[in-house]
């Protein structure tokens, strides 16, 4: 046994995350030119169509990385017993169970294991059957090698997996952005320069499997640079047996698999619409259009930066029953999101128009990226929300996801389809469902709970945000 540990968020973690997410968007935006310049407008939109059946195989991971993570958590917090919800406040102390420790890291790991060889047989399945249908049989020059290897790539990206997962239990997030900036670094030198030697759309393909594989490497040895989690683990001698790890995956299954539900729903109200505007608009149009969304997902990432890395801070006040640091994690994290989204929205669309020096025959539309931006805003906002209510190991709202974006994508089918509307159609299509529940109500849920208003979270935040410039000042 060793003493349990308090996690807190600091100020090199905050500043990794967002470094980390810096890194994230300026390597695919640093890309972007490179992709605008070497690639046709087919190869893009194809690029855009791996990136989606990528993420789309993300979802095989069916909730376990934050589940897994957070238990983790729970167990350097003094935690003695999973349960399937919520805490067993009964069994938390001040001291760690390494032996439990150990049985979660080894059930993770296995996880992702198995997790990855099913990815492996569905993306070289399905997978290459729609992209064979798409490219009317890899008649886009480069298309077949490129999506060899990147079905490899989507393997090693959900198997690598379990790294991440170990940090991030660890409420390591500087640590963990750490390694995934220079892992973005190594992805984009690496097609750089492939590029450049003509390898066209493999480049990109090549690429994307060097940052799983830079990625494993940079997360282990920062794993392995925790020397007391080290020793903990190493001081128990007792060997895991399987039943202990059959009863972790009981366990964590029932809150994660309604978090691989909800990771399906979000990735039918986001990355799906790239395989709907291929479906309906060409490969062309998607380029243009999943452009657009990755803007919008860099604005969200950057903006709710912050209160992504204060999540262990919440998790571990959620088991020592910390309300007030619960409450104050929310007001500085949300009036944060708020503000930071709305100045970035305007600065991405003032410069918008700097993408046609790089592809001259590039569609700029800022009216339809505000409609993007909007969209984005509420459904990332809630989003966030949510993200707190997993924190208290409850999932309440995976079936409003479920059927909210069941919904958004019939009505963007019909939209598209039927009324030929283009790319308005995918983005009014999917925020009509959104907006009849999930953008108010998951915020009301968490504000009830922690006893906030919306408007006074805000302020109370933004009150937070500027006494604290105030003081770093004097």
């Amino acid at each position: 046994m060793a003493e349990s540990k308090k996690v807190t968020v600091s100020k090199r973690d905050v500043i990794w995350n967002y470094v980390g997410t810096i890194a994230s968007m300026g390597s695919n935006f640093l890309l972007l030119p490179l992709l605008l310049s070497f690639l046709s407008s087919a190869q893009i939109g194809l690029w855009y169509v791996f990136v989606a059946i990528s993420g789309f195989a993300q979802l095989l991971e069916f909730g376990f990385t934050s589940t897994l993570s957070r238990n983790i958590l729970y167990c350097l917090s003094g935690a003695k017993k999973l349960t399937k919800q919520g805490c067993d406040y009964s069994s938390v102390d001040g001291e760690v169970d390494w032996h439990l420790m150990r049985v979660v890291l080894d059930t993770s790991k296995t996880i992702y294991a198995v997790l990855g060889l099913i990815a492996l047989f569905v993306a070289a399945t399905l997978g290459t059957f729609y992209v064979s249908y798409v490219t009317d049989s890899f008649l886009i020059e480069g298309s077949l090698p490129a999506w060899i290897v990147f079905v490899v790539s989507i393997f090693t990206n959900l198997y690598f997996l379990y790294c991440l997962t170990f940090l991030r239990g660890l409420g390591d997030v500087a640590g963990e952005n750490r390694a995934k900036t220079l892992a973005r670094i190594g992805q984009l030198a690496i097609t750089a320069v492939l590029l450049f030697c003509g390898l066209s759309l493999l480049a990109a393909a090549l690429g994307f499997l060097a940052y799983s594989t830079l990625l494993r490497l940079f997360a282990i040895r920062t794993f392995r640079s925790h020397h007391d989690v080290e020793e903990g683990i190493k001081s128990d001698a007792a060997a895991v047996a399987k039943d202990e790890m059959l009863d972790v995956l009981k366990t964590v299954s029932f809150v994660a698999w309604r978090d691989g539900v909800v990771s399906l729903a979000w990735y039918g109200a986001t990355q799906a619409t790239s395989l709907l505007c291929s479906a309906f608009l060409g490969l062309e149009q998607t380029g243009t259009y999943s452009v657009m969304l990755q803007f919008a997902t860099a604005i969200h990432q950057i903006s709710s930066a912050y209160l992504r890395s204060c999540f262990p801070t919440f998790q571990s006040a959620y088991v020592r029953d910390d309300k007030q640091t619960q409450k104050a994690v929310v007001e500085r994290g949300i009036s944060c999101y708020v503000c930071m989204y709305i100045v970035a929205t305007v600065l991405v669309t003032a410069c918008l128009p700097i993408l046609t020096l790089f592809k001259h025959d590039f569609i700029c539309d800022p009216v339809l990226f505000l409609g993007i931006a909007l969209y984005y805003f509420l459904l990332n906002q809630h989003s966030l929300f949510c993200n707190i209510i997993v924190s208290m190991n409850e999932i309440p709202y995976f079936k409003a996801y479920l059927v909210s974006t069941a919904a958004g994508i019939c009505v963007s089918c019909v939209l598209c389809g039927s009324f030929s509307w283009g790319a308005w159609g995918l983005v009014v299509g999917q925020a009509i469902p959104q907006l009849c529940y999930n953008n108010w109500h998951w915020p009301q849920y968490v504000l009830k709970r922690t006893g906030l208003g919306y408007v006074q979270a805000i302020h109370s935040g933004l009150d937070w945000w500027k006494n604290r410039m105030v003081g770093q000042r004097a």
